[in-house]
């Protein structure tokens, strides 16, 4: 870790109620990064519904976390979109921040990954790189193959000094008018080189998925783009009805919210992975949750 204390990664942050895995995503990054940015509120979507700050336990974890190092700095609002939240917690970034670390509230890393990836980055000096993902679907045992296995989720961008945050999807900087481009590593590519994944639990939380197949449907996606009912077709029945899990990924081509024609089959895959430590150490937790919200909607939503 010698050359991995040259390097300062600053880690940056979009969230909006995602307390499920937002104590365990800090903890996982604090003793490495070199600061913690995070934008909390909402976007325009939410906002025109009347929401416009975590109404769970986020606030709560963000005022209460420890930080000793005094790591984390917030900036709480609502923004007209995704890009516009990433640049308010991008304005927070230290001057003397080599790469950023883009992540979502519910990716969460093993120590050992973030010290391959220091080292990687001091080494290799890419200007991006993308990570496969480890993303998992009802629970803790599935993950989504295919498409999603084989996308390459960008999340790492060198920082140029002057450079501004341009898009979230996929996150880009730009100097100057221009798109910061040169040596970009794929997923795949770091995998093959360092056995690098992300764990990503965008589809476990039933909360979590209910309300991004809210957001995409009304406001990202083109008509058309979402299976239709997926919430309550897709994956309601695919949790609670193993038996049907088959024929429910059989009909879909897999299991993600896209239909198939704009993304190739994703069926699901049993992890062969390992979880990071404070996943493990918070499993009966997560799992409380997790079935907590699981018979609200068996309750509320059909």
């Amino acid at each position: 870790m010698n050359q991995s204390k040259k390097l300062n990664l600053t880690v940056g942050i979009i969230v909006l109620n995602g307390d499920f895995f937002l104590r365990q995503v800090i903890e996982s990054l604090y003793p490495y990064a070199h600061a913690i940015c995070i934008a909390e509120g909402a976007v325009n979507y939410w906002a025109q519904q009347g929401i416009t700050t975590s109404t769970d336990d986020t606030l709560e974890i963000l005022t209460t976390f420890p930080d000793p190092e005094n790591k984390i700095k917030v900036v709480h609002g609502t923004y007209a979109e995704k890009d516009d939240q990433c640049r308010a917690w991008f304005n927070l970034v230290p001057d003397d921040t080599d790469y950023i670390l883009c992540c979502d509230s519910d990716e969460v890393h093993t120590g050992k990954n973030i010290e391959r990836l220091i080292d990687y980055l001091s080494t290799q000096q890419p200007t991006s790189v993308g990570f496969k993902s480890d993303s998992f679907y009802g629970g803790f045992e599935r993950i989504i193959g295919g498409f999603e296995r084989d996308h390459s989720f960008k999340r790492v961008l060198k920082c140029e000094k002057g450079c501004i945050y341009r898009t979230h999807r996929q996150p880009t900087l730009s100097l100057n008018g221009n798109d910061i481009q040169g040596k970009d590593i794929t997923g795949n590519q770091l995998y093959a080189e360092t056995g690098i994944t992300m764990w990503h639990g965008s589809y476990v939380s039933p909360k979590g998925v209910y309300e991004k197949i809210k957001y995409y449907e009304s406001a990202v996606i083109k008509p058309g783009a979402c299976i239709p009912n997926y919430f309550t077709d897709v994956f309601m029945p695919w949790v609670t009805q193993p038996d049907k899990r088959d024929e429910i990924e059989n009909r879909w081509r897999g299991v993600q919210e896209f239909m198939p024609q704009f993304r190739g089959d994703c069926f699901t895959l049993p992890f062969t992975g390992e979880h990071p430590d404070v996943i493990l150490r918070d499993w009966e937790i997560l799992q409380n949750k997790f079935n907590k919200q699981l018979e609200y909607y068996v309750k509320n939503v059909h």
